[in-house]
Order: structure tokens, then C-alpha cells, then sequence
């Protein structure tokens, strides 16, 4: 394989004018993937993660990455993470993208999935990003939206490798991006109200005095504009006990952190039918959950 991921002859730029002319030259790719290749630094970014990715892409990369640039980008750096972390990783052209420790006892399945804003009513907005400081606006954060496309995601991935895992018995991870949302976590990570149905932080103060405590309201669905309620407890499901942790990135992999990885958390399904030991991602965040008198307990694996 080549030693870029621009199979495309695409011209360096310096401004929007000229960007905006090149992507009307190629009206069925994706903008980010014009983008990207016409300005000098993206490019040299991303062509050195598919130094490192390279031998792990599926023969359909190069071509599907220009349509799908987001999704494809989000494999690519996780298996940057993966392979500089030291783990034995493999990939084919069947089957979940990765494959910890092929053929062992210790066998591990991981799935990448980035996020889309959507089409529908409940699609998330683009976000404003101002050019000039007079021109900065107030905006709200489509909080509910977000979590809908985090559920989507989640639900596609487990419901297209249920049978594999069934058959597989070894655990399976699915890793999901939401970058391309934009907006950003407000209060804790959006991943952790889509898998425990967490809602809002509210603050209790006793009466009569004392030391006031924080806590989760209770939220186990989002309502979309057509009524369609969807599930904010995946991981609280026994169907989904199949599904032995999630990682989770909040970044945009063009935006990506100089330490990879540190972007990137892994939540452990405390339900897992296939459990992970812990030690396996070290050297990631890792979080595990207990629950106690009915509240839910997130904890931070200590190294």
C-alpha cells in the first residue's frame, strides 16, 4: 500500500476560497477528507498514523476512507493506540476491526465506531465556530441529541456482531468517537448516561443542616421528536452482557491529544458474560461500576 492515505491528487491550499473550489471538483467525498488533504499539517498527520496503521487496514480502507473520513480516521488512530501501547494486535478483512491476542486464551474482539450528527429531527447542529470575536454567539448544547447518536451507535455495533460474539465466547469492545458532535461534555463523560442512565447532578442538602452531597437523577430514556423512546441503560440490559467494555474518545482525531490515547477511556461492563482483566488496558482510564442500596458507584481504576 501506498505511504499516504490521499490516493487522490489533491493541491495544498492557504485559504478557504481556494479549499471550497477543490471540493466542488469532488462532490461524492467526504469535505473533511478534501480538507484534510489540502491543508499541509492535517495531512502530515494523518499520513503518519497510517505509517504505524497500515499493516492492520482492510483492503477496502484507502477507498472508504474518502467517503467516510470520520469513521475511518477513528480505526486508524485507535489502532495507533493499540499497536505504540505494545499490545499484539491483528486485523482481517472479516469480522470486528481488531483482534487482541489472536488465537489465545486472552482473546479480544474490538469494533470502531465513530459518530454521525445525523438527519433526522433529532440531528445534532452543527456547531458555530466564530472567525472574529464580534461575531460569537450564545449557543446551547444539544445535550439530548448527543446521547441519542451515542445510543445509535452503540446499538448498531452490538446488534451486528451479537451472533459472532455468541459463537466466539471471548470478549468484545466496542469503541466509539463522537468528535464529529462537536459540542462537549458538560458535566461528565456522555458516555456514562448512555450506559447507566444517568440524568442530571443535583445537589442534597439536608434539612436541618449538615454536609450537602452530590448525586445522579435517574433517566433510563430520551424521547425523540416522533416519540420513539430510546434506552439510556445499554449496559444495564442482560442482552448486552455481551458487550465487555466500551472505550470511549470525546475528540476529534485530527485534534487528537501528543500523548494518544489519553483522549480515550475504557468503561467495564460490570454485567460482562466475557469479562477483561483490567491489567490488559493500562494504559488507558479505565472505570468500573458497583451498585449498592440501588445507587450506581463509578469508580476510576487506580494503576
Amino acid at each position: 500500500m501506498q505511504d499516504s492515505i490521499f490516493t487522490v491528487e489533491l493541491p495544498l491550499v492557504d485559504n478557504n476560497e481556494k479549499l471550497n473550489l477543490i471540493k466542488t471538483l469532488y462532490p461524492d467525498y467526504d469535505s473533511y477528507y478534501i480538507a484534510s488533504g489540502c491543508i499541509e499539517n492535517r495531512r502530515r498527520k494523518f499520513d503518519k498514523m497510517w505509517k504505524t496503521f497500515k499493516p492492520l487496514a482492510d483492503k477496502n480502507f484507502l477507498s472508504d476512507v474518502r467517503k467516510h473520513f470520520h469513521q475511518r480516521t477513528w480505526e486508524m488512530y485507535l489502532g495507533n493506540v493499540l499497536i505504540k501501547n505494545g499490545l499484539d494486535v491483528s486485523s482481517t478483512d472479516e469480522g470486528p476491526d481488531f483482534v487482541v491476542n489472536k488465537g489465545k486464551e486472552n482473546e479480544i474482539f474490538i469494533e470502531a465506531v465513530a459518530c454521525e450528527r445525523g438527519t433526522s429531527e433529532d440531528a445534532v447542529p452543527e456547531m458555530f465556530i466564530a472567525d472574529k470575536p464580534e461575531k460569537m454567539v450564545a449557543q446551547n448544547v444539544p445535550h439530548d441529541e448527543m446521547l441519542l447518536r451515542l445510543a445509535n451507535s452503540l446499538d448498531s455495533k452490538y446488534k451486528k456482531y451479537k451472533d459472532f460474539t455468541e459463537e466466539q465466547k471471548k470478549p468484545y469492545i466496542i469503541a466509539v468517537n463522537r468528535g464529529d458532535l462537536q459540542h462537549v461534555d458538560m458535566d461528565t463523560y456522555l458516555i456514562f448516561k448512555v450506559l447507566f442512565g444517568l440524568g442530571y447532578l443535583s445537589l442534597n442538602i439536608p434539612l436541618g443542616g449538615g454536609t450537602a452531597t452530590n448525586s445522579w437523577t435517574r433517566r433510563e430514556y430520551i424521547e425523540k421528536k416522533n416519540g420513539e423512546k430510546v434506552s439510556m441503560t445499554f449496559f444495564e440490559k442482560e442482552e448486552h452482557n455481551i458487550v465487555s467494555a466500551v472505550i470511549y474518545s470525546y475528540e476529534n482525531v485530527l485534534n487528537h491529544p501528543e500523548v494518544i490515547g489519553s483522549d480515550c477511556i475504557v468503561v467495564h461492563n460490570p454485567k460482562a458474560k466475557f469479562p477483561i482483566d483490567f491489567a490488559t488496558f493500562s494504559f488507558l482510564q479505565q472505570y468500573k461500576t458497583e451498585y449498592k442500596d440501588n445507587n450506581i458507584k463509578i469508580d476510576k481504576i487506580e494503576p
